[in-house]
């Protein structure tokens, strides 16, 4: 059976050298991966083990992390690849049992000045084989400049599977520069049908959804709206334009295959180890549901994250999850939905009308259970956010 070759094995041998030199790259680039920017401002699990021990980390728990483990579970290889690190990022214990981020590196502040940063060394290129591996796409930007991260974006459809584009951030501006300067760029001898930054990216994706529709009436020298025009009761744009100016983008996980009897503070507090949970969207007694996080781009992430950290499953109560990222069309759709719950909510409440009298028990809302003429019973809607069951559901529009 071919195995992944270990340090501990090699020779003196010129092939083995080789060896050696690859694997030690590869442990190098995935150590200085957990604690590189990109990953520990959202990795909690990680943040709370760096409190625990003056930044150290135990490599047996680094061993946790599956995409470590199958390059090596010997922690002296482990040990041994990232003092050959050039970098600065990690520093070894002199009992070599364990690593931690330099103290001369601290993380940055995030800030939105950050965030456009690296938006700006971030392209967007398509397309590539759906069978690509993450290592096979990261050595291929990497010809171009040093790689922070590679997403792979995945099909919402069912499928799972890599769609064949990618999202990938460098270190340094002028390399993702390069990348896309570059003409008739080939990955294995097919030519990329785009590259685009970020921000292109985006908004090429807006501008296919449509523009959002303006009055030229709303546009002109201070005039308030036509008096034949009663428009009190109506929002000024669209539920699905507000959506799409307000979402908090690759932000949203489906789960599938809860026990029906679980809590929503324990789904909360399970994804709460690997990113920020905004909310909890759950109907009362389903299997499935929707995990809103409070930052952008940190659904695949939580995901990989969470994974990684439990045998590549993720369970609660002895449920396994079949957990997705919510893109695309499917993405706007549900918070087109949100917001157009929040907007009827919102006209109840001024207008005295509740559906079901009020908020149901166990945080289930009125209006909702009363629709089927349940005064928030059981088939009321679930919702756990920041501030509990209770929370108004207003709290829900609050987009971070």
């Amino acid at each position: 059976m071919r195995r992944v070759p270990n340090m501990a094995d090699t020779t003196n041998g010129a092939g083995d050298s080789s060896q050696d030199a690859a694997l030690t790259g590869k442990i190098i680039r995935q150590m200085e991966y957990y604690f590189g920017d990109h990953n520990l401002m959202k990795d909690r699990f990680l943040q709370e083990k760096i409190k625990e021990d003056d930044g150290w980390v135990t490599l047996e728990v680094m061993l946790k992390f599956n995409r470590l483990k199958q390059l090596s579970e010997d922690e002296k290889v482990i040990c041994n690849a990232v003092k050959e690190s050039k970098s600065g990022l990690l520093e070894v214990h002199e009992d070599g049992t364990k690593v931690r981020r330099s103290e001369n590196k601290p993380l940055p502040d995030d800030s939105k000045e950050r965030r456009d940063e690296i938006s700006g060394r971030t392209v967007y290129a398509k397309v590539f084989p759906t069978d690509s591996s993450l290592d096979e796409l990261t050595e291929f930007f990497e010809s171009y400049g040093p790689v922070e991260n590679v997403f792979m974006k995945r099909d919402f459809k069912g499928i799972k599977g890599f769609k064949g584009s990618v999202l990938v951030t460098f270190f340094k501006k002028e390399d993702s520069e390069k990348f896309i300067k570059e003409e008739n760029t080939k990955y294995k001898d097919t030519p990329l049908e785009e590259k685009l930054t970020k921000m292109d990216y985006f908004n090429k994706k807006k501008d296919r959804k449509g523009p959002a529709k303006k009055s030229d009436e709303a546009k002109s020298n201070g005039d308030s709206k036509s008096e034949d025009k009663k428009e009190d009761d109506e929002p000024e744009e669209t539920d699905e334009e507000k959506a799409k100016r307000q979402l908090t983008q690759n932000a949203l996980i489906h789960f599938k295959g809860l026990n029906p009897e679980t809590s929503l503070e324990k789904i909360k507090n399970y994804f709460s180890d690997y990113s920020e949970v905004g909310w909890v969207d759950l109907d009362r007694g389903a299997t499935e549901g929707y995990l809103r996080l409070k930052n952008p781009n940190s659904a695949a992430p939580c995901l990989e994250t969470a994974k990684e950290k439990n045998d590549g499953k993720i369970s609660i109560d002895d449920s396994e999850l079949e957990t997705r990222v919510v893109e695309g069309e499917e993405e706007l759709k549900y918070w087109t939905k949100m917001f157009k719950e929040i907007r009827e909510n919102s006209q109840n409440r001024r207008g005295g009308r509740f559906g079901g009298r009020g908020r149901g028990r166990g945080g289930g809302r009125g209006g909702r259970g009363g629709r089927g003429g349940n005064r928030g019973g059981h088939r009321g809607k679930r919702r756990s956010g920041g501030g509990g069951d209770g929370e108004p559901a207003a709290k829900a529009a609050k987009v971070e």
